[in-house]
């Protein structure tokens, strides 16, 4: 998660119990029995905008429970730490944002509060949620956050570009279409050469392509990251830098791949729903492009997969209120809540109920992503679960960044991160 500029001195935004919302959505969100004059502080990270999508939500939550004062706490910098140290101090939030570093930090202490009874209560499901969503918040059988957003890993393509260089991007379904189409939209020499896809190390990238070959990234506490369909998958995505189809977006003088693409460095980009706002914000040059979202191509004899990224909605267990903190975290993660995110283009829903929400007629680019955890794989829970993660992705990434800077041939790199990733997962 990028964390933008922090708010000034992270004072406490104060809702009043009973605030004006827009159009009568949260009245058909799931109701159940609070406290009365419960009152609850509420933090995440996020910036301006993304307070205000938070600050509107809360809004439509008090047209349900006007008896319930919200505080709303930001804390844009530093979340994870600054929500571990109010935990450690007894002054944690009653409800706040939960990723899988904090789930795997404060679930197995007890202190999270389970929402599985208040489900029941409010007719929420599991089942309501789009593909394996939910399961990273889920520990011995008990739920303790829902997924509030999610991304995925896609294919990116400037339109003007493809059509210039003879490329349908609708086209563009298999491995060797891709690779076909970079070099048809790789023009120029030297500064202004445009190449046809951003060469990304990124250890999520290599491993999304490991992945469509059926080659699971680690079975029965494993690393098995270096067969052969992996290997072949990284040597595809090698190739484009290797050929001079594709460039690593740091020699291309951008921060990541979604600003090459947004400078028109490149072609065809794999990066997430981040693109998405990014790419309509004016201040980054792009807003006027056309593009096209695909879903990742397929090798050939491969499977249709990608990884897929959530974050959720949590409450202390130690909360004064549990019945409205519970409440809170349901209207959040609902399809009332989500869907009024949704029509604002901030945030891809959760809910498969919204898959099929008029907004993606006029926005078929978000669809595509929308529609990604239906075949996903939920990143946290691929390399070895949130707890084994980052130490595992640390191995493979720097295996990555070996073989695009050509210190090392696919196979050898892979057998070497295999072994560190091994060790990981042996603690």
């Amino acid at each position: 998660m990028a964390e933008p500029t922090a708010v000034s001195g992270g004072a406490a935004n104060a809702m009043p119990a009973a605030t004006a919302a827009s159009g009568g959505e949260a009245m058909n969100a799931p109701k159940i029995a609070v406290e009365d004059g419960a009152v609850l502080r509420v933090s995440s990270w996020g910036n301006p905008s993304e307070q205000k999508v938070n600050t509107d939500s809360f809004a439509r939550f008090n047209e349900m429970y006007p008896n319930v004062k919200i505080t709303y706490e930001p804390q844009p910098d530093n979340f994870q730490t600054k929500i571990k140290a109010d935990f450690a101090g007894n002054t944690e939030p009653d409800v706040f944002y939960l990723d899988s570093s904090l789930m795997t930090a404060l679930a197995p202490n007890d202190l999270l509060l389970p929402l599985d009874d208040a489900m029941a209560e409010g007719g929420v499901k599991t089942d309501d949620y789009v593909g394996d969503l939910v399961s990273l918040f889920q520990q011995n059988g008990k739920t303790y956050a829902l997924p509030k957003d999610q991304g995925s890993l896609a294919l990116f393509v400037n339109n003007d570009m493809a059509q210039k260089a003879g490329v349908d991007p609708a086209s563009l379904k298999t491995w060797d279409d891709v690779t076909a189409a970079a070099k048809k939209m790789t023009a120029g020499d030297g500064p202004a050469k445009v190449y046809g896809m951003c060469a990304n190390a990124d250890s999520q990238r290599g491993t999304a392509f490991i992945l469509q070959t059926g080659n699971p990234i680690i079975q029965d506490g494993k690393a098995v990251f270096n067969q052969d369909n992996a290997v072949k998958a990284i040597d595809w995505w090698y190739a484009f830098k290797k050929d001079g189809t594709g460039e690593l977006f740091k020699e291309l003088g951008a921060g990541w791949c979604g600003e090459a693409f947004a400078k028109g460095r490149v072609a065809m980009v794999v990066e997430g729903g981040w693109m998405l706002p990014f790419l309509a914000d004016p201040s980054n040059g792009a807003d006027s492009m056309k593009f096209t979202a695909l879903p990742l191509p397929i090798p050939a004899g491969g499977n249709q997969a990608t990884l897929v990224f959530t974050n959720g909605w949590a409450a202390s267990a130690r909360t004064k209120y549990p019945k409205a903190a519970a409440a809170l975290v349901l209207f959040l993660a609902s399809a009332a809540n989500q869907k009024p995110i949704l029509e604002t283009g901030f945030a891809l829903p959760t809910i498969k109920s919204l898959l099929n929400d008029p907004y993606f007629e006029q926005n078929p680019n978000a669809k595509v992503l929308a529609e990604a955890p239906a075949y996903g794989k939920v990143a946290d829970l691929v390399f070895g679960g949130p707890a084994k993660k980052d130490d595992a992705l640390k191995p493979i990434g720097d295996a990555l960044e070996q073989v695009f800077s050509g210190g090392a041939d696919v196979k050898s790199a892979l057998d070497q991160a295999a072994q560190s990733v091994d060790q990981v997962l042996s603690q």
